[in-house]
């Protein structure tokens, strides 16, 4: 088959072409020079753009704006409790660094628009690029969409907006994790490592070192034993369970001769000659059979259920206290799998402490989880099933509600319907972990909206770029790209360095919340996940969730911002 019939083909068929180009992203995206790969969503724009120039498909605007939707409800659904968590007095530290770094970011942008008077597309490109926010090229396309200007120009200023975001999205991701794992570290005299193990063994700490109910984070094991030791004769549960916290094991079962008692509670008295179920880590178990007497084979005892749980924290009382905390009142037969907030997977030691909206993965009885349920707020239920008209409902009230606008220097001015979608996904999903009645979108759902909405909007934008992106190339030149490149670098760099001087004299955050606190603020999770791998610990995901969150929506808020600035110093 000849280009001219394969071109032919793709304009009959241009999903095609959409397709082809998330495919040939992804490859362009693995593509690794000295351990630096493009990422996924810029080799996906690269591939768009070289398909869009070869095959010139239509992508209609609706495919483009809708996926788009979908994708900010969905970051604005997941960050919506931690946004909100933000407000709150304790957490106003981390919100002022998110506030600073993005806004810093924001005026070292219009900056070099001044400078280099880029139009409203280059600079678009780099605000999202350079801070590693695609949504925000979104928003600024929305805001291009709605100028007063001729269709080339318009045309050529959704062009330019893509090209200066591949331009400097390369720098505005590697330059970041460059400066948050070595140039700050050196700055501030620190070891990365020492302060993750620091931070753990103060997350660790015990308050009462007499507790027994801690949870536990080891894989399960059930046992079941006759009771042999005349030492345990006439024991509570209670007192049982003490003897071997160290193994933390829990009783979760009895055969006393014909009856089985199932649930077994704390104050229960044990006797010999009873069969006990037990559940504990293997170690514990094993340190137990030495003393409590000898292991048998009980089928019926060992088909107790152990179920799985994902339980949201909700009330009110609970929030802000630590699992250790936490655990003293609520933890007994429970099995902690994973703490989650937002995205981010926080670790489980006794000193973390949780908010509002956290989920916790246990493992347990049926009565324990449901007790564990009660204390700390509910059970997501019918996990595989998404409320499709709380998240229609949503897209639909947040176009219309950034439909409200006001006009500065001729540019519709205000959230735009992309930033309204974001801002009612951010309601919807703190709403949820508050009142969950009604709008639950399971996290493997929400995570293929946010992948898939997405990339195919990136995608789309490539291929509508590709015509006009040599015209581009050719009007600007090296110039051009010299120019976008040294604009990057300051604009990638401008607000992490007033974050850290505010954060550290200022703030006076520890490393270990200050550091991941400016990946959050810069949006940027690789610079995350590089923290924990050169830091080896979770412990730095504390600092991420609460900065992220805010971030999240002023940097696409940033988007009709700079394309605004942008008119404004063009005249």
């Amino acid at each position: 088959m000849t280009i001219e019939a394969l071109a032919d083909v793709v304009r009959l068929h241009p999903e095609l072409a959409l397709f082809a180009a998330i495919v040939f992203g992804h490859f362009i995206g693995k593509i690794e020079i000295r351990k630096v790969s493009l990422g996924t969503v810029v080799g996906t724009l690269i591939a768009g753009m070289i398909l869009g120039l070869l095959f010139e498909p239509e992508i209609p605007d609706l495919l483009k704006w809708a996926f788009f939707d979908l994708f900010l409800f969905a970051v604005g659904y997941s960050a919506g409790p931690q946004f909100f968590a933000s407000l709150k007095r304790e957490a106003l530290p981390q919100m002022a660094l998110a506030v600073v770094v993005s806004c810093t970011g924001l005026a070292a942008a219009i900056a070099m628009v001044a400078l280099f008077r880029f139009d409203p597309g280059l600079s678009a490109g780099l605000v999202s690029g350079s801070m590693t926010q695609s949504a925000a090229l979104g928003s600024a396309l929305s805001a291009i969409a709605a100028m007063d200007v001729d269709e080339a120009t318009r045309a050529l200023l959704t062009a330019h907006a893509p090209l200066a975001d591949a331009t400097t999205y390369i720098f505005g991701e590697v330059g970041l994790i460059l400066f948050v794992t070595v140039v700050a570290p050196r700055l501030l005299k620190i070891d990365l490592r020492q302060v993750a193990r620091e931070a753990e063994a103060e997350l660790q700490a015990r308050t009462d070192e007499d507790d027994a109910a801690l949870w536990d984070q080891a894989p399960l094991s059930l046992r079941t034993y006759r009771l042999e030791n005349a030492e345990l004769d006439q024991r509570t549960v209670h007192e049982f369970e003490r003897r071997y916290a160290a193994g933390r094991l829990t009783v979760t079962g009895i055969r006393r001769g014909d009856q089985l008692l199932r649930d077994v509670g704390a104050d229960a008295r044990l006797a010999l000659g009873d069969i006990v179920l037990v559940a504990s880590r293997r170690a514990g178990v094993v340190g137990a059979a030495l003393e409590v007497g000898t292991e048998v084979d009980d089928q019926e005892l060992l088909s107790e259920p152990m179920v799985r749980a994902s339980i949201v924290l909700t009330r009110r009382e609970m929030a802000g206290k630590t699992l250790g905390e936490l655990a003293r009142g609520a933890a007994r037969g429970l099995f902690l799998d994973s703490l989650h907030r937002g995205e981010s997977t926080l670790p489980r030691a006794m000193g973390t402490r949780v908010q509002r909206g956290d989920v916790f993965k246990l493992t347990g009885s049926r009565a324990a989880i449901a007790t564990a349920a009660r204390n700390l707020g509910f059970i997501e239920h019918d996990q595989g099933r998404t409320d499709l008209v709380y998240l229609a409902g949503g897209v639909v009230v947040g176009i219309l509600f950034g439909l409200l606008q006001v006009h500065l220097t001729g540019v519709p001015l205000g959230l735009g319907t992309s930033g309204g979608v974001l801002v009612v996904g951010l309601v919807a999903g703190w709403l949820y972990s508050r009142y969950p009645v009604v709008g639950h979108i399971p996290e493997p759902a929400l995570r293929l909206l946010s992948d898939v909405g997405l990339i195919v909007f990136i995608a789309a934008i490539g291929l509508a770029a590709g015509p006009h992106a040599v015209q581009a190339i050719h009007e600007g030149g090296i110039a051009l790209f010299a120019k976008l490149l040294g604009a990057g670098v300051v604009v990638t760099l401008a607000g992490p360095i007033a974050g850290l001087l505010l954060g550290h004299y200022v703030l006076k955050l520890p490393p270990i919340a200050l550091l991941p606190g400016i990946a959050g603020a810069q949006t940027t999770v690789a610079t995350l996940n590089a923290l924990k791998e050169r830091g080896g610990s979770d412990a730095y995901a504390i600092g991420f969730t609460v900065p992220f969150a805010v971030s999240n929506v002023l940097i696409t808020l940033w988007g009709p911002v700079i394309v605004a600035c942008a008119v404004a110093l063009s005249r």
